[in-house]
């Protein structure tokens, strides 16, 4: 395959029952698949065990560093356990939300009783006020506070619709004071910890001390780092994302919660100014929900889902996210090539990308490096740009400035080269030791000719930390020519 025709927009995929051995991994990442994302909010630590062992598995027997992503459930807001076959909630019904396992100490005259998650109880009925909205089901019912008797709040439901245990539960416009990291999810992530996840998502993130807790939390139990990955979904983050990415290593826009918060129709324009900004930021995004959902039953998507994932590749995404369409439905392969080929299309029409004219940070040798290896390449017709990094920060760098030649990192640690599978355009290849040589451009463009990443004679630019290979030390850019060692020649 030319270099130039591989995929730079990454698919992040869940897994499930439709993709729980190692032979189903195996066919995705065979397909398409980059990062796989442990979804928390089911199964118990021995699937996930399993999950992570088979994803390992598959990845080797494919011949790819596929990144694992373990998704925290967070705060999750539900009713609990409602009798079968559910309940018919009409306009005008009083009800009372009480806390699950104890008896509704309010009046039930005229009123029906719901219970909902007895740890989330306490802190909503201090968080709402009268006249709040609280949805369920993602919005598809929706109610306004009228009493709250902590931790008890009675609610008149404005519109109606049959409601089932465990729906989730919205509060749009209420600021609330939930932990963003639960017992559960701090149990979860000692476990991902354990296993050796290469990135870790926090639901419902609302400020950047949220981020930094759970970094703390990392550093505590763990000499093992993985990358924090802020979920975007709660109103509070959309409206002040500054100083979340300023803190977190990547974020997730998830816009089914996003929806019932702050409305479908904002979704787009948000989308896209979380892009911007991330980009700007050299801050990895992620784009996720229902982005092929038809899919779950359908081999085929929608019109409006293809475009969904175009636009976000357009938009300048450094991935896309399957949830159901990987984990759960009938066509998972199908789905993992269908974002592929969308993806590979809209990326060959470049004209309707969003081409960012970044300039490098004031100060930073790395990124004024970076940014001129991406001009350089591109004026000299190189192959393909080379970044010798330790830690991936280098070849992170580089893909901030979107450069249409392919990126290779060049590492000699698998770990930290997992840990770019959701980063736009780069592509891994490990070597057994990152030292400094005699020889080195030449032993770079030996290692990209192996790996079938160039070809003799080939221009290839190469970005290293120059005489030691030192940590954080790149302060070198060279145009090599890969040809027995000769000079480069230019090209006119």
């Amino acid at each position: 395959m030319h270099i130039s025709s591989r995929r730079k927009v990454k698919i992040v995929g869940t897994l499930g029952p439709s993709s729980n051995t190692p032979e189903k991994i195996e066919k995705l990442i065979r397909s398409g698949l980059d990062t796989a994302r442990l979804n928390f909010s089911h199964g118990t630590h021995e699937v996930h065990r399993d999950l992570f062992a088979s994803v390992r598995m598959a990845a080797k027997n494919a011949g790819k560093h596929v990144g694992i992503l373990q998704d925290l459930q967070g705060p999750k807001l539900r009713v609990g356990k409602i009798p079968a076959p559910g309940i018919d909630l009409k306009a005008g019904d009083e009800v009372l939300l009480f806390p699950e396992g104890t008896d509704p100490k309010s009046s039930l005259t005229g009123r029906i009783a719901i219970p909902i998650s007895a740890e989330i109880a306490g802190p909503l009925s201090k968080d709402v006020r009268k006249g709040s909205r609280i949805l369920f089901d993602d919005g598809k019912i929706s109610s306004e506070v009228k009493e709250v008797h902590a931790p008890e709040m009675v609610v008149t439901v404005s519109v109606g619709g049959k409601l089932t245990s465990n729906k989730g539960m919205n509060l749009p416009g209420t600021p609330l004071s939930l932990p963003c990291a639960t017992d559960k999810d701090l149990r979860d992530l000692k476990l991902g910890l354990e296993l050796g996840v290469d990135s870790v998502a926090l639901s419902f993130v609302r400020t950047p001390q949220d981020i930094t807790f759970v970094k703390e939390q990392i550093r505590k139990n763990s000499n093992h780092h993985p990358l924090l990955v802020a979920k975007i979904e709660r109103e509070e983050a959309v409206y002040a994302p500054e100083g979340i990415l300023e803190v977190t290593d990547g974020i997730l826009i998830a816009r089914g919660d996003m929806a019932v918060e702050l409305g479908a129709e904002k979704v787009p324009i948000i989308q896209k100014m979380l892009i911007r900004m991330s980009n700007e930021l050299g801050v990895p995004v992620i784009t996720a929900t229902q982005m092929l959902e038809s899919m779950i039953s359908s081999p085929t998507p929608t019109r409006a889902e293809a475009s969904d994932v175009a636009n976000a590749v357009f938009d300048g995404t450094d991935a896309v996210m399957l949830s159901a369409e990987s984990a759960s439905g009938q066509y998972p392969v199908e789905a993992v090539e269908t974002m592929a080929r969308i993806i590979c299309e809209a990326e060959g029409e470049t004209r309707y990308s969003v081409h960012q004219n970044l300039i490098p940070v004031s100060g930073s040798i790395v990124d004024s490096i970076e940014f001129s290896a991406s001009r350089i390449a591109s004026h000299v017709g190189a192959r393909a740009i080379a970044c010798l990094t330790h830690s991936g920060t280098a070849a992170r760098t580089l893909a901030k400035y979107r450069p249409e030649i392919p990126i290779v990192a060049i590492m000699d640690n698998e770990a930290s080269l997992r840990k770019l599978a959701f980063v736009w355009g780069v592509e891994g290849v490990l070597i057994p030791e990152l030292v400094a040589t005699d020889d080195l451009f030449g032993m770079v463009g030996r290692t990209l000719v192996e790996n079938q990443r160039a070809e003799e004679d080939d221009l290839i630019v190469v970005t290293a930390g120059t005489p030691s290979l030192g940590r954080g030390t790149t302060n070198t850019i060279k145009v090599h020519q890969i040809k027995n060692r000769t000079p480069v020649r230019g090209r006119n």
